[in-house]
């Protein structure tokens, strides 16, 4: 939802919730830059919505060339799947190895994530009006994106990022949605997404 007269401007700052050191300080070295989880554009409906996001407790070390690139893309093509139902969305990022590290401008050392993800669910027509815990499997679609940090130029996201919620919860070990039907969270249909 967007709202009319909402700031863009950025107040960089730590998550009050959070002790400093559990999160980024401001800036990290090159080639990283710092990654939102949850988007700028994603958080239009308030001035408060938007400067959380810019808490950095909602940071990660994000390769530029990546974050500019094939996730600014996806993050983009998810606001497109906007609809009158609710589309839920996940974000979170993962770690097969913490070896990798940089530093942020507190002196911290930051692991580099290594896999970044989404999971998506919402209604397939995307105006039923109904609560998702209201419709049958039929009603629901679910796509699921595992996305490795690396470079993949200027490109639009490929087929091969996409995966089901299923696989997705099988790598992390967390459990999305847990009122939708499994048959839901087995989808791995990106024609249905438009890809």
């Amino acid at each position: 939802c967007y709202t009319q007269g909402i700031s863009r401007e950025r107040h960089w700052g730590y998550d009050p919730t959070l002790a400093p050191g559990e999160q980024m300080a401001g800036g990290v070295s090159a080639p990283y830059n710092r990654g939102h989880q949850v988007a700028n554009a994603d958080r239009r409906v308030s001035n408060l919505a938007n400067d959380q996001i810019s808490y950095y407790s909602n940071m990660t070390a994000q390769r530029s060339n990546f974050n500019s690139g094939v996730w600014a893309a996806l993050e983009g093509r998810v606001r497109g799947w906007m609809c009158a139902d609710t589309l839920y969305v996940v974000t979170g990022c993962y770690y097969a190895t913490t070896s990798t590290t940089t530093t942020d401008k507190s002196g911290m050392v930051c692991p580099i994530p290594t896999n970044y993800f989404k999971v998506l669910l919402r209604t397939v027509s995307g105006n039923t009006g109904k609560r998702i815990k209201d419709c049958s499997a039929s009603e629901l679609k679910s796509i699921g994106f595992w996305v490795e940090q690396k470079s993949y130029g200027d490109i639009e996201p490929p087929r091969s990022i996409c995966m089901s919620v299923a696989e997705i919860e099988d790598k992390t070990g967390f459990t999305f949605f847990p009122q939708v039907p499994e048959e839901v969270k087995q989808q791995n249909n990106p024609s249905q997404w438009a890809l």
